[in-house]
């Protein structure tokens, strides 16, 4: 690594791990005051009002799907950085020389093969067509003979300076080496290889742009990055998990306690059948079909009490009954 290299690095890795920890301190301190709030009935209004919304069909149709969407992006992504970063680093490892069987995947570094020069009269006169660009994915193909490669062939070599070079073979010479040159470039390579440098023969098969990914994770900035992501969707999931947990004991608490259940089925014929819940400044109206809907409560006689209890008013076959239950908070911190 050059001196630019290094200090890219660093600095990458001083920034991704100071972003990580200020995103688990913050994170941390919205759950924290998150579970207190619930805790203590300061959001039970809008569970209340959550869970009554999610009782209706569509609503529930709608949530399911969502949901089966975000699992689908969420592991669709892992499914796919997870097998690139291996790559990455296998790769790496090998000297960015990956066979498969008798192929090899390869990562284009340079853009000496993405242009026809117009110097070079051959790419036109032969119609030589399968040129690709820098941080494309390319496959090689295995030579066992030097008989098998020909002129105009796209090989993959090993030069005097140990670079591997991706060019096009323009002319083969009588002492069996290759001269060769990029399609960009209007002069030949100084090195002329033999076939013992050759690597593999393009078979014009290669995927865009896939190669930057390759590269960027194969870099230690590109790894630590990576690295922070997976601990912040990691902290992510287990604060939201969290708050989930204490969201649900909250409202089984609620709906035990007023003894609303918006799925049961009322026994016998009804005419009518109008329910009122009054509960911290709102009233909430359901009928045999269930939710109709909330307004702030203007009663007098409902409003004040309604902070400190859940006040159940049913209207059915013409009698009236009204049921009180005090809903304790129980005060308190606790931290994820």
């Amino acid at each position: 690594m050059n001196p630019f290299e290094i200090i890219a690095a660093v600095a990458t890795t001083l920034g991704v791990c100071t972003f990580s920890a200020i995103f688990t301190i913050l994170y941390r301190g919205y759950t924290k005051a998150t579970v207190k709030e619930v805790k203590v009935g300061k959001r039970d209004i809008a569970l209340m009002d959550d869970y009554v919304y999610g009782c209706i069909p569509s609503v529930k149709v709608r949530r399911i799907i969502w949901k089966v969407v975000k699992s689908i992006l969420f592991y669709g992504i892992l499914l796919l950085m997870i097998p690139v970063f291996a790559f990455s680093i296998m790769n790496k490892i090998q000297g960015n020389v990956m066979m498969f069987g008798e192929h090899t995947v390869m990562v284009v570094a340079s853009g000496s093969m993405s242009e026809r020069n117009k110097e070079n009269d051959y790419i036109r006169e032969e119609k030589l067509d399968n040129q690709f660009n820098t941080y494309d994915l390319i496959v090689l193909e295995k030579v066992d003979e030097a008989e098998e490669l020909e002129q105009y062939d796209v090989i993959a070599f090993v030069n005097d300076k140990g670079t591997v070079v991706i060019h096009r073979i323009i002319a083969i010479n009588p002492d069996g080496t290759y001269e060769t040159r990029g399609d960009s470039n209007n002069k030949s390579d100084s090195y002329n290889p033999k076939f013992d440098d050759v690597i593999g023969r393009y078979n014009d098969t290669n995927i865009r742009f896939v190669g930057a990914f390759v590269m960027f994770f194969q870099s230690i900035s590109g790894i630590v990055t990576l690295l922070a992501l997976f601990y912040c969707l990691l902290m992510l999931d287990r604060f939201n998990a969290r708050i989930q947990e204490v969201e649900s004991d909250r409202l089984e608490q609620l709906l035990d306690s007023i003894a609303l259940d918006l799925n049961a089925k009322k026994s016998g014929v009804q005419a009518e059948f109008c329910e009122t819940l009054y509960y911290k400044g709102y009233a909430y109206y359901f009928n045999e079909k269930g939710f109709i809907g909330k307004d702030e409560i203007t009663d007098a006689s409902y409003l004040e009490k309604s902070n400190s209890a859940a006040i159940r008013v049913v209207d059915a076959d013409g009698e009236r009954h009204e049921t009180e239950v005090q809903i304790h908070s129980e005060e308190g911190d606790d931290t994820p």
